[in-house]
């Protein structure tokens, strides 16, 4: 985070800091809300800049997060599930996982350097006659080919 945009952050927090009504949740929702239309995003830094300038706990700011499906953060990590099984390898799964590997610049096990993917490998998803399988987060995905699923990753 730049020096401008720590000081816009400052700022903006500081809006909430002086709010004659103490601060509440319905103030703090309304702070990150805010942040985010700023930055697109509630950056970390600002957790920790909100907890110190409006004296609350990080655990209470994380769960506001959790609770409000429109807030995003940095720290979200979307799973990235590719089926090894035994059919989808038939089906060309073993070269498909290479292949991510190699366009996420990341191994099975590891997340991506922006920490934004994590890749893992199963064993079988039971969906064998549509392979090569993978899931992403919850949602299922079949006949994939590592197009579709930089199309789907562009889209999170």
């Amino acid at each position: 985070m730049t020096e401008d945009e720590k000081a816009r952050l400052i700022r903006l927090i500081s809006f909430y800091e002086n709010d004659f009504l103490g601060v509440d949740q319905t103030s703090l929702l309304a702070c990150m809300k805010e942040i985010q239309a700023e930055f697109e995003l509630v950056p970390e830094e600002a957790l920790g800049l909100m907890s110190t300038q409006l004296k609350t706990s990080p655990a209470i700011l994380r769960g506001l997060i959790a609770r409000s499906p429109s807030l995003r953060t940095e720290t979200k990590v979307h799973t990235i599930t590719l089926c090894n099984g035994e059919r989808c390898s038939n089906r060309g799964a073993i070269a498909f996982i290479r292949s991510v590997e190699k366009a996420l610049n990341t191994e099975v096990g590891s997340k991506t350097k922006d920490g934004r993917f994590e890749l893992k490998t199963q064993r079988c998803l039971h969906r064998c006659e549509f392979g090569i399988n993978l899931n992403i987060d919850a949602a299922e995905h079949t006949a994939m080919t590592l197009e579709k699923l930089l199309a789907e990753l562009k889209k999170i």
